[in-house]
Parts: structure tokens; C-alpha cells; sequence
């Protein structure tokens, strides 16, 4: 997976200069777990370091709304290195998203095929049936390999590609 590689690109970099430096989703540390209280869950969140790093808040899908969108991939690296803080804009888990905001919005409801996203939030378990159960095979037999992949919840909505304002669902009526 390219972003695995480039978090062993990184570590490797960063320990070259003297850095002590891990990237703890490819470590031998990570592990996917089962919470009662959360469901899937995993030793380490790329999402969460992001959002504690200031980069976003999470959104009904559970996506990470940043100022570029929700539509991306992240991914950490651990290094000690002293740098200054970047500065949280929001004071909320969830201030970017207009659902949760302001109870407007919810295009990412309708845009799940899976139906893991209602107004309660998003339905791990439902959303990894569907990329593992359909997906798969839909990758496979269309693409021609091994993977699986879906994010439509993360595309054709006012947070794709920006902190999304009321307005943005205005200018999205006929």
C-alpha cells in the first residue's frame, strides 16, 4: 500500500538524520480490535492523531473534515522532534460538520450504498460487510485484483474538498 510505504519512507528518513521516529500503523505494535463500546477499533487512529494534531474534526460518516475536505487519506509518523504546536482552530470533536452542527446537511446518508450512515452515525460493522463482502468481489472481478475501496460517503457532499457553510447546501438546490 503506498501510504504504508511512505510512513516506512519517513521513519527510515527520519532515523537517517538521528530522529527516533516510528509510524505505529505498520509497526508490530498495531492491531485491529473488537470494543464492545466502539466496535472495530485499532491500537492507533490515523484520524484521531490528525485530529488531535489540529488538522479536522470528524463528521456523520466518521470521516475527518479538514480544511482541504474529508475526501483524503492520512497517515502519522511518531518522531521526537521539538516543533511548535500547530494551533486548534475548533473546540468541537465535531464543529466541521454541518449535521452535527447545526442539524442541516447529511448527504453522506444518501450517498452510502451500504446504508452504514443514519442520522445516529455510521455503522462500522454494516460499512465493513459491504467494502469486504461486495467491494472485494466488485474490485476483483472489474479490476482485475485484490482490494476494495468505496468512500462514496466522502464524495458529492459540501465536505469533499472543504470545511463545509450552510451556504454550500443552498447553492446545491435546483
Amino acid at each position: 500500500m503506498i501510504n504504508d510505504n511512505l510512513r516506512r519512507h519517513l521513519v527510515e528518513k527520519l532515523r537517517e538524520a538521528g530522529c527516533e521516529a516510528v509510524a505505529p500503523v505498520v509497526s508490530p505494535f498495531w492491531e485491529r480490535r473488537t470494543s464492545e463500546k466502539y466496535g472495530f477499533a485499532s491500537t492507533w487512529s490515523e484520524r484521531h492523531a490528525a485530529y488531535v494534531s489540529g488538522l479536522g474534526t470528524f463528521g456523520l460518516s466518521d470521516g475527518l473534515i479538514t480544511p482541504r475536505g474529508m475526501a483524503m487519506r492520512c497517515g502519522s509518523v511518531i518522531a521526537r522532534i521539538k516543533i511548535p504546536p500547530t494551533e486548534r482552530p475548533y473546540k468541537d470533536h465535531h464543529e466541521y460538520c454541518l449535521f452535527y452542527k447545526k442539524q442541516i446537511c447529511g448527504k453522506c446518508i444518501a450517498r452510502c450504498p451500504a446504508g452504514a450512515i443514519t442520522k445516529k452515525g455510521h455503522d462500522k460493522v454494516k460499512c465493513q460487510d459491504h467494502l469486504h463482502q461486495k467491494m472485494n468481489e466488485y474490485v476483483k472481478t472489474n479490476f482485475g485484483f485484490e482490494g476494495y475501496g468505496c468512500g462514496l460517503c466522502q464524495t458529492k457532499v459540501p465536505c469533499e474538498s472543504k470545511i463545509p457553510t450552510p451556504s454550500d447546501l443552498k447553492q446545491e438546490a435546483p
